[in-house]
């Protein structure tokens, strides 16, 4: 059985995280090495059981994967879900706001809907038309985050052709 996102934290984040498994099988179908092709840099609270973690998660600006492919430079967060959170989005939004004066430079998400689906790329400029898009209602997790506020989220179309 998998987590939703109606399931506690502790309960969503204690197996492998699938879209991170993907990942890795879909970068190793491309022929791609670790350290030389791609980086995992992502902090995941699955490995990660620093007391304070969130502190560095709010400060760290880093993708869940760095690619370089076709010329480009690729800053990736991994996604298993449509959901997409505020934070995860800020975070998006921020690396392209400092990653678009160059031309290579790709900033955005990578969703895995299950191991048979080809990957879904989202860019950080369609994700910010979708963010401030009033027909893309904004949700909220039942839990709050570590300061206590709501943890918004919008879902993704899944029917985006990025």
């Amino acid at each position: 059985m998998s987590n939703t996102y109606k399931d506690s934290y502790e309960s969503r984040n204690n197996g492998p995280d699938k879209a991170d498994l993907l990942m890795q099988s879909y970068l190793q179908s491309k022929g791609y090495e670790e350290y030389k092709d791609y980086l995992r840099i992502g902090t995941d609270p699955k490995v990660n059981k620093l007391d304070l973690f969130w502190y560095a998660t709010d400060i760290l600006l880093i993708p869940d994967y760095i690619v370089v492919e076709h010329g480009y430079i690729w800053f990736v967060e991994v996604k298993g879900t449509l959901r997409l959170k505020a934070s995860d989005f800020h975070k998006i939004m921020e690396m392209h706001w400092k990653g678009c004066k160059y031309k290579e430079v790709k900033v955005g998400l990578l969703y895995f809907r299950n191991k048979d689906a080809a990957p879904k790329y989202y860019s950080a400029e369609y994700l910010a038309e979708i963010w401030k898009d009033p027909r893309f209602e904004t949700h909220y997790y039942p839990e709050l985050d570590f300061k206590g506020n709501k943890k918004a989220y919008k879902i993704l179309p899944e029917s985006y052709k990025g």
